[in-house]
């Protein structure tokens, strides 16, 4: 089996299995539950026990805990009755359950909650800042949002608190640019806690490829990092951009913009997602189907789902039966409950 080629779950005689591009069934249909592939293992289930397999299809961690979480930086949670804990890629378990609830390793850190309290432990079990937070976020260039009484500040991977608590709401840190709101109003700090773009804002969502979307006076734009604003505020809604586009509403119809502003897909749908491939999910009336970079439909709406393509094959969904697509719109594997 070629472990470059992607596989994807399906689910035929009650049982899941897995497909290859072309169809072809390469790991039999003997699971109760499973998942994507996440590099070269997948969460499997037998008997509302859940594992890892490999691409082969054999369990390298055996199913036999309530629930686990996908890999990251080499760690997945996991839960034995009640409680959660972390176990290697070998499935040796490196913190015990013990927690109420836990979030993924993010730069060497995990927020872990006891009781009502977030804190954090490190890669190998240790509480590096003991669960005192009504709140944790990820950490994200070394810092992390969370919550001291009613407000949030921002903290080290050591706890200790780098910018006071005097914020009502604060998002992650994206290339030494954070989003803070306080008394109502939004702007833009750096990592030392500066206001580098004012708090006058209803609403900013961070920056990505150098631009945010903001709000004001009930309609959305996009500044750059020093505050300019980029494209006029004239939307009822507008998203990130993602390569080079992004997701705008116009009376309650939606379509994308370059970074110029110029409409490069008219606002002629119901709901658009990101590009994936050169292709690009939409809602026509009440279905989904697929349109180009130019809002050009490619596949007919005639799905209830349609999610990304990954490697020129696409999940849909009509009703409870799912199948997979290529980019013309034949299944490779058809509907199936």
């Amino acid at each position: 089996m070629d472990n470059k080629n992607n596989l994807y779950p399906v689910k035929f005689r009650k049982r899941y299995g897995y497909i290859d591009m072309k169809g072809s069934i390469v790991i039999e249909n003997k699971f109760n539950y499973a998942q994507e592939f996440e590099g070269d293992l997948a969460i499997a289930g037998i008997d509302n026990k859940y594992g890892f397999i490999n691409r082969f299809g054999e369990f390298v961690i055996e199913p036999k805990y309530d629930e686990v979480m996908i890999f990251n930086e080499g760690l997945a949670a996991i839960k034995l009755g009640d409680k959660y804990g972390y176990i290697n890629l070998s499935g040796k378990i490196i913190v015990e359950p013990k927690y109420d609830e836990t979030n993924f390793f993010i730069e060497g850190r995990a927020a872990v909650k006891r009781g009502y309290m977030w804190g954090y432990i490190d890669s190998e079990g240790t509480e590096i800042v003991s669960p005192k937070y009504l709140d944790a976020n990820n950490f994200s260039e070394g810092l992390a949002a969370v919550q001291i009484g009613g407000k949030i500040a921002y903290i080290d991977k050591n706890g200790k608190v780098i910018i006071d608590a005097i914020y009502d709401y604060a998002n992650e840190f994206n290339s030494g640019i954070a989003s803070v709101c306080s008394k109502g109003k939004y702007g833009y700090i750096n990592n030392s806690g500066e206001i580098i773009i004012p708090l006058r804002y209803n609403v900013c969502d961070q920056f990505n490829e150098g631009l945010a979307a903001v709000e004001i006076r009930e309609k959305y734009g996009y500044i750059d990092n020093t505050g300019e604003i980029i494209i006029k505020p004239k939307f009822e809604w507008a998203d990130k951009f993602y390569g080079g586009i992004a997701v705008i509403c116009e009376n309650e119809k939606y379509g994308c913009i370059d970074k110029s502003g110029n409409i490069t897909i008219p606002t002629n749908f119901e709901d658009i997602d990101i590009m994936s491939e050169g292709l690009i999910a939409a809602q026509i009336g009440d279905l989904w189907g697929y349109i180009d970079c130019l809002g050009e439909i490619i596949i007919e709406p005639i799905y209830e789902e349609a999610y990304e393509f990954t490697e020129g094959i696409a999940r849909v969904e009509i009703g409870k039966r799912i199948g997979y697509i290529n980019k013309v719109g034949e299944y490779i594997w058809g509907l199936q409950a």
